[in-house]
């Protein structure tokens, strides 16, 4: 039943992969299809453009043949012909680009020429305006370069002056022939005539019937100059734009429209005879790509079955394994050598299990009380791995803060018994204390120092032990309570911690020398709002808060007992002192009684 099962599964797959083969090749012809009726489109399209294009070369000759000798194409810098002219440019480039995107869309490879169609048009349009604003600088007339010459010549006519009126009329006519035919010759017997103009003009000026003022001869010069450079000016504009089209501005605009049309007749005669070829072709390739996708569905569809049904039995076999708990590593080799095509799969399920084994290792270590175990880098950031360091975290935390509590406990009940410790001297006393402090917070050396009643009312610090001190620093043994930091917590009665110790404070020394501390903590023993001493400790290692918090504690308990102390001695010395004065009523009571015996 499952074979058959299996064989009707297989038979539908192919049924409905050829079905669909179908469907996409029915897809691909209509599209096809309708890729071939854009292209048809398109040569109607270069009709339209080589339409434009030709109206707007029309206009452009209008403009040549009529506006530049019109005054009101000067007088508002443009015209009807020159308008029109770029405006159908603009609007063949439009059709251009439109065609282009099309032929982009069928991935057709003349978009590559229309590409080079549009750069022409560019070029023309630009070429276009650049000599319509080149002849609109030349001028015409009273307008432009040919104006202001003609307006320096005019100048030279209207001067009041006695001067060769046929000379000047040469000049004027060399003029007007270089404008009409734009021939150098005329511009080289120009400047003869300007020449013998002002030659003329200097013999009448040094004759004796001369009638010129040097001020006359100055301004009919100077005017005679102008007229020439502008002359030059214009004849330099010229050159630009290349009268008669051989040359400059005109040949350039003149190869371009032949290029561009005949870009255009190309284009128009490519797309025209390549209809055919195309439609011959996506037909043939429609085919042949039907035929060949078939047959190689049928190879595909029979192997895939084949091989299909051994990948999910391996990989079934690979998963039964790893819930077993057995080893992959075998199945591991197999899936990189025989079954490549489920490696991947193989490859995540062997990462899943060498995770769970990083977790297993990790937990079991923190279950025996490794907190100080590193789990594997490889899986470290996985969230089973971050969900144990967490759990692993918060077992530190947990015992951290049980070392705190014992730390604090134990050494309460150490401090208690050592000080109710009896020694022969009051110093060894505070030696023992200072020593099991030091020692037991991990220091490095610290002073025991206690207030003195002197007279008066006046106290003073007195040394009484030091630990690990060079002893030259204390020779004194006396404390002033009005500078440094002792007198500062004299004063203000509370505990000083502080990890920037000065440097001429306080060196720990050793056998390799001197060096400062990183910290320094200074302790007011104080019992029942009244101060007895100060215990200064001084360390290699910054103090946590839970360690100044038990020197806290303890300066109390110290200072209580020094209070006990106090008492006791005082006690002591007034029972001595009451004893004595019973052993001299003792006497006394002896003297009187022998007296009255006698």
């Amino acid at each position: 039943m499952i074979i058959h099962k299996t064989v009707r599964f297989r038979l539908l797959l192919l049924f409905s992969i050829n079905t669909a083969l179908l469907l996409i090749t029915l897809a691909v012809v209509y599209f096809g299809t309708r890729s071939l009726i854009k292209t048809n489109s398109l040569n109607e399209q270069f009709k339209a453009c080589n339409t434009i294009y030709t109206e707007s070369e029309i206009y452009f000759k209008n403009f040549l043949l009529d506006d530049l000798n019109s005054a009101e194409f000067y007088k508002n810098r443009k015209s009807t012909n020159t308008v029109r002219s770029i405006n159908l440019l603009d609007s063949a480039l439009f059709t251009v680009e439109e065609v282009r995107k099309k032929m982009d869309d069928l991935n057709d490879e003349r978009a590559k020429e229309l590409e080079y169609l549009r750069t022409d048009l560019e070029q023309l349009k630009s070429q276009q305006d650049f000599l319509m604003r080149k002849y609109l600088d030349l001028g015409f007339k009273d307008w432009g370069m040919i104006g202001n010459m003609r307006g320096k010549a005019h100048k030279i006519e209207k001067m009041e002056i006695n001067y060769n009126l046929g000379l000047l009329l040469t000049l004027r006519r060399h003029e007007k022939d270089f404008l009409l035919r734009g021939e150098q010759k005329y511009l080289r017997m120009f400047d003869e005539a300007v020449d013998e103009f002002e030659k003329d003009l200097l013999t009448t000026y040094l004759s004796s019937k001369n009638t010129l003022t040097e001020q006359d001869m100055r301004n009919v010069r100077a005017s005679l100059a102008a007229y020439q450079f502008g002359m030059h000016k214009v004849a330099d504009l010229f050159k630009v734009i290349g009268k008669g089209g051989v040359a400059g501005l005109m040949k350039s605009v003149n190869d371009i429209q032949e290029k561009t049309k005949s870009r255009l007749l190309n284009l128009s005669e490519n797309v025209s005879s390549s209809n055919e070829q195309y439609l011959q072709w996506i037909l043939i390739l429609f085919l042949s790509i039907f035929l060949i996708q078939s047959i190689i569905l049928s190879w595909f569809v029979f192997r895939f079955s084949n091989v299909l049904m051994k990948r999910f039995t391996f990989l079934k076999v690979f998963a039964e394994k790893l819930v077993a708990g057995e080893s992959i590593k075998e199945l591991e080799e197999a899936s990189k050598i025989e079954h490549d095509e489920v490696a991947d799969i193989t490859s995540l399920l062997s990462d899943v299990n060498a995770q769970l084994q990083a977790a297993h290792q990790f937990s079991h270590q923190v279950s025996e009380g490794e907190v100080d175990v590193l789990y594997n880098k490889k899986y470290n950031k996985k969230p089973l791995a971050l969900d144990l360091i967490k759990m692993r975290n918060q077992f530190q935390k947990v015992q951290e803060l049980e070392y705190k509590r014992n730390w604090v406990t134990n050494g309460m009940a150490k401090f208690a018994q050592l000080l109710r410790d009896k020694f022969d001297a009051e110093s060894e006393w505070y030696d023992n204390l200072l020593r099991n402090t030091i020692s037991y917070v991990e220091a490095s050396q610290g002073t025991f120092i206690l207030l003195r009643d002197l007279y008066e009312g006046k106290e003073q610090l007195e040394l009484v032990a030091l630990y690990a001190y060079d002893k030259k620093r204390y020779d004194e043994r006396k404390f002033s309570l009005e500078t440094g930091l002792l007198g500062q917590v004299y004063k203000e009665k509370e505990m000083l911690y502080i990890e920037d110790v000065p440097d001429d404070y306080v060196n720990i020394t050793s056998g390799m020398g001197g060096a400062r501390p990183s910290c320094l903590i200074i302790l007011p023993l104080i019992y029942a709002d009244k101060m007895y001493g100060i215990l200064e400790i001084s360390s290699f290692k910054t103090f946590d808060e839970y360690q100044i918090q038990f020197l806290e504690n303890i300066s109390e308990i110290i200072a209580s007992s020094i209070a006990d102390m106090n008492t006791s001695r005082v006690v002591i010395q007034l029972n001595e002192e009451l004893d004595k004065q019973k052993e001299r009523v003792k006497e006394l009571e002896s003297i009187i009684n022998e007296n009255i015996e006698n």
